[in-house]
């Protein structure tokens, strides 16, 4: 069983896969949700009819989402892959039951995406659902029983940067496993900006790095890409999410020592 939240944005996600309803159909005037709400459903319109796709960060990505991409394996007969640097047979247990089986049979690669070896030209869409955010801070942990990263017991253990180079990075190696016109989709937390403070469900830190205009530019103009779309949301005062013009009307948000962004943005990239 998954939680009625993540059933809630599922069933949104749904409607638009099997193309019953548009990410634009569905309210964002539902109090208390994270910004899954926004990107899942939005996710789904690029998977319609992608046949090869290649997933980032899938072994510890949110149910709503999981379920996204098993119904596209499913129902549309979409081929999954998948990088990461957890393994699912790791984290086996934290998956519903009726679930296990589909998640075990994906592939997954293990290793860095900015380096891990995967097959040129062959998918065509990459999907990164907020990941790339944590790609420079988190590690896999070795041999620790109660959690799949290797984070930090106090805050000031955590290390404070990224490498300046990520955006530049994961975007190259995009580029390299993508077909001609393949499409990226990427999802991540925007506000103030910069290495943002988290504490994870275990009591462990770690950071993520919070998108702005600058950082955000980095996306949006690696050579090799356009941009298709790109949107902009906040999290209110009522704990309902709006959407907003640009990264500016973002910049008083933080997701820092937060359950989750209160300000994300949604991009939809083209190879060329």
């Amino acid at each position: 069983m998954i939680s009625q939240t993540h059933q809630f944005i599922l069933d949104r996600a749904l409607a638009v896969l099997e193309e019953k309803s548009e990410f634009d159909d569905f309210t964002l005037d539902v109090p208390g949700h994270s910004e899954r709400l926004i990107e899942v459903p939005w996710a789904a319109q690029s998977l319609r009819n992608a046949k090869k796709i290649l997933d980032i960060g899938f072994a510890m990505s949110s149910f709503d989402w999981l379920g996204l991409l098993l119904a596209a394996q499913s129902r549309k007969g979409t081929s999954i892959a998948a990088a990461d640097i957890v393994r699912p047979e790791r984290v086996a247990s934290r998956y519903p039951q009726s679930w296990q089986q589909q998640v075990l049979s994906v592939p997954v690669t293990i290793g860095d995406i900015r380096s891990c070896p995967l097959p040129q030209n062959h998918f065509d869409l990459v999907t990164c659902i907020s990941t790339i955010e944590h790609i420079g801070f988190d590690e896999a942990s070795i041999d620790d029983p109660n959690s799949a990263f290797n984070r930090a017991r106090t805050a000031r253990e955590v290390a404070e940067t990224r490498s300046p180079t990520v955006n530049k990075d994961v975007l190259a190696a995009f580029y390299r496993v993508l077909q001609v016109a393949g499409k990226v989709i990427i999802s991540v937390p925007m506000g103030q900006g910069g290495p943002t403070l988290l504490k994870d469900s275990l009591g462990l830190y770690t950071k993520q790095w919070e998108y702005e205009q600058n950082s955000w530019n980095e996306l949006i103009s690696q050579p090799g890409f356009t941009v298709k779309d790109q949107r902009f949301f906040a999290l209110g005062d009522d704990k309902c999410w709006s959407e907003v013009a640009g990264p500016e009307q973002l910049n008083q948000q933080t997701s820092e020592l937060k359950p989750h962004a209160s300000g994300c943005a949604v991009l939809l990239l083209q190879k060329t």
